[in-house]
């Protein structure tokens, strides 16, 4: 499969995602991560050798590289911005919804050390993900649909009824929006009160020959020909200049 291709396919996964620990507050809206490679020098026989193994910006870099598509599986709604090759210094930069940024400084710190802190400063604690787990669950009187003890948001009272059961108003129904509300609702009133028939039922009044009525007196200008019919042939009538 193509998603196992590239280095550490693993991260790609659905187990190792869902095993981050990392799930923000809601007001945390943007993370920015800065931090700079590994910088390089050349043999004198032309190889290109690395830096040494460790140096102070190594943690956020296998952070980046190791945990940052977990953080970003568990917070859908969550910003990452990266920063390279921009400050001398490795640190996180956490923007919240009143505009204040939390700092958090990287220098010298593993992957580990840097996800601990960002769970203590800004993580949401365990007492917050079961209570919202909680929620969620199937035996919460809240929810309705497949399986619950509720199939329909409609059998609860006041809540707007099925189609399927209580036919919608005209107004509300697209198959009208051709008309205007007030007619719609004028001409409800009527049927109720028996005093007319429907006339904007689709059979009673074929497509093509649908007015619309926010064209106001279009119907008072018009000169009647011959194309009124239901066949839909029209006929244009010639006029002598004389």
């Amino acid at each position: 499969m193509p998603f196992f291709f590239g280095p550490s396919p693993i991260r790609r996964t659905i187990p190792y995602l869902t095993s981050g620990k990392l799930v923000f507050r809601n007001r945390v809206k943007i993370m920015e991560i800065c931090y700079n490679q590994f910088w390089k020098y050349w043999r004198k026989d032309g190889s290109n050798k690395p830096h040494p193994t460790y140096d102070n910006h190594i943690g956020l870099r296998e952070l980046y590289f190791w945990n940052i598509p977990q953080i970003q599986y568990m917070n859908p709604e969550l910003q990452i911005v990266r920063h390279v090759e921009k400050f001398p210094n490795p640190f996180i930069r956490c923007w919240l919804d009143n505009g204040k940024d939390v700092v958090f400084d990287c220098d010298s710190k593993s992957r580990h050390e840097i996800m601990d802190q960002l769970i203590k400063t800004l993580g949401k604690t365990d007492e917050i993900l079961a209570m919202e787990k909680s929620i969620t669950q199937e035996d919460n009187p809240a929810l309705f649909g497949y399986k619950l003890k509720r199939w329909c948001m409609c059998a609860e009272p006041g809540q707007c009824p099925c189609t399927g059961v209580v036919m919608m108003p005209k107004v509300m129904r697209g198959k009208y929006f051709l008309y205007l509300k007030d007619d719609l609702e004028k001409e409800e009133k009527q049927i109720l009160s028996g005093e007319r028939e429907p006339l904007y039922e689709s059979d009673k009044m074929p497509l093509f020959k649908q007015a619309r009525k926010h064209w106001k007196g279009w119907k008072k200008d018009r000169k009647p020909n011959n194309s009124d019919d239901l066949t839909g042939e029209a006929t244009v009538d010639t006029h002598n200049d004389q």
